[in-house]
């Protein structure tokens, strides 16, 4: 009975350091995020095409991108501000088919009125103003971020009232998320500023992913032509979502996925448990054995060594899953487990203390035995 007290005690304490938690980095490793144009209320956008190409293994992919704007008025304007962050080469702008340098924004433009940016207005946080955060451009679904004029870029241009043809091209990196056993990959392309314009002429998203050999999803839902894994569009009188998601999320292996289903915590409590009966069986044999001497070995080296055995399964076997799951495997996901190793020292004397009472008690049962014999 007390030996399996003894048990039942240190198995809760080895059960300590999976249900401990730290404090974790982001998961998410951010590539390029780029966004529809924020306008002036002189520029209407008509239309707006996108076309997306990743390249064969999915590490970034070029965007090519046409606006169809009418503007009110002839005369240098400011008609476009752009958002670009963290693009893997030159972000290129054309008008009418005529390169167009874009520029930071001038210093004396940063506090608003009585500039060209008044007329931007819609998009600026009103109770902000002199920083100036635009508030809706969302990194996931339930998240957003703050951009602020000093993030963006724009162009001036001697613009005849009418129509124009906007064209925009970019190579992007992907983003990649670490959250759970499998690395997800996506590229985000924002829509969300085209809830401001001044009116919503229609979207054309074109996805060419001929060169790609991994299975592509979206969140655009079914295309209206082609097929996703080659040549596909869609087109939207709406906007379909906050941010365009193109994304690849890899198959995990079987053998990675039968483990992870069993979970990882339980193949620990389940070795852990294997380990202690061993120990536990090695201290009734020595004790049966050797019932009178003062200092039981087994029981001292035992309870050293298990409970840094039964967290060396337990970490390493998060090792084991990540070689089974290869160059897709989160290892931000793995980072962490290692910190397990610090709980060793408040285990270690517990475990002790319980080993210590059941090879008590079984040194006692013996002597008893033996005496008994004895008399």
């Amino acid at each position: 009975m007390k030996t399996l007290v003894s048990y039942t005690t240190c198995l809760l304490f080895l059960l300590l350091p999976y249900s401990s938690s730290a404090n974790m980095a982001s998961p998410t490793l951010e590539g390029t995020l780029s966004s529809s144009p924020f306008t002036s209320k002189d520029v209407d956008i008509l239309y707006e095409r996108l076309k997306i190409v990743p390249d064969s293994d999915f590490t970034s992919a070029s965007f090519f991108i046409e606006y169809h704007i009418e503007t009110q008025k002839s005369g240098t304007q400011i008609p476009l501000l752009f958002y670009a962050s963290e693009y893997k080469e030159d972000f290129e702008v054309w008008i009418d088919e005529q390169a167009v340098n874009l520029l930071p924004v001038p210093e004396q433009y940063k506090q608003l009125e009585g500039t060209p940016f008044s007329d931007f207005g819609l998009f600026f946080d009103e109770e902000d103003w002199q920083q100036v955060p635009i508030s809706f451009l969302h990194t996931t679904e339930t998240s957003e971020f703050h951009i602020y004029l000093n993030d963006l870029k724009y162009f001036e241009l001697d613009l005849t009232s009418g129509k124009h043809t906007i064209s925009i091209h970019y190579k992007a990196d992907r983003w990649v998320n670490r959250n759970q056993w499998m690395k997800i990959y996506d590229f985000r392309y924002a829509l969300s500023p085209a809830r401001y314009w001044k009116s919503f002429g229609g979207l054309e998203v074109i996805l060419d992913a001929s060169k790609c050999s991994h299975a592509i999803q979206s969140n655009l839902g079914p295309p209206t032509t082609g097929d996703i894994s080659s040549l596909a569009s869609w087109t939207f009188d709406t906007l379909p979502a906050d941010i365009l998601r193109i994304s690849f999320e890899p198959d995990m292996p079987a053998a990675a996925r039968v483990l992870t289903d069993i979970a990882l915590d339980n193949i620990g409590l389940l070795v852990g448990f294997l380990f202690m009966l061993f120990h536990l069986a090695a201290i009734y044999f020595f004790r049966k054995a050797n019932p009178f001497k003062y200092f039981s070995w087994v029981m001292i080296v035992g309870s050293f060594l298990i409970p840094f055995l039964a967290l060396c399964v337990y970490v390493f076997s998060f090792d084991f899953v990540r070689l089974i799951i290869g160059e897709h495997a989160s290892n931000y996901h793995f980072s962490y487990v290692g910190m397990y190793f610090v709980l060793y020292p408040f285990i270690l004397p517990v475990y002790f203390l319980m080993m210590w009472g059941a090879d008590w008690g079984t040194a006692t049962f013996f002597r008893r035995q033996q005496n008994k014999t004895a008399g």
